[in-house]
């Protein structure tokens, strides 16, 4: 028997009807709004209005269009929830390679997943993840872990929502 100390919800994630590739779908969004409270900032945050600061390359929802990682090599603010839905399918999209200029997604990238973990560690206190995979930055904890079914031979997402041990204890 596996001896976790988090939850986790298997679900359906839903079918993503924004248009955009990007878009969180009604699920995920809800699962989102409904676990969010406080100062929040949406890193990578396509087409989603979530979140008081929302930093993406180009699209036109987001508050400020900035690389992220200029955005955080700046940024000192705390942050009650940092949403993080960073893109995946570089390699396989030619005109998402054309926009971010590189071969390579930010999972499996160590120098951005290094830069990522420290600014999270100094200002999130918790911190919500999409992805392909479940990261655990060094100084944080899983509270919760959702498995989003999409369905179909779609990859299966996880929504992570992690937090900072040194953060929450203030």
């Amino acid at each position: 028997m596996m001896n976790k100390n988090f939850e986790i919800e298997v679900c359906g994630m839903g079918g993503n009807n924004t248009g955009y590739p990007g878009g969180f779908p009604g699920r995920v969004q809800k699962i989102i709004q409904e676990t969010i409270h406080g100062r929040i900032l949406n890193l990578f945050s396509g087409v989603s209005k979530i979140g008081e600061v929302r930093i993406d390359l180009l699209r036109s929802e987001a508050t400020k269009n900035c690389d992220v990682f200029d955005f955080i090599s700046t940024d000192r603010r705390i942050w009650d929830f940092v949403i993080a839905d960073p893109p995946y399918a570089l390699k396989s999209n030619p005109e998402k390679l054309k926009i971010y200029g590189s071969v390579k997604p930010f999972t499996g990238n160590i120098p951005f997943e290094r830069k990522m973990s420290e600014y999270l560690k100094k200002y999130a206190k918790n911190v919500l993840w999409l992805d392909l995979n479940a990261p655990l930055p060094p100084g944080f904890k899983r509270k919760k872990v959702w498995l989003l079914l999409p369905g179909g031979w779609h990859f299966v997402r996880v929504l992570s929502w992690l937090e900072n041990l040194e953060k929450n204890q203030l």
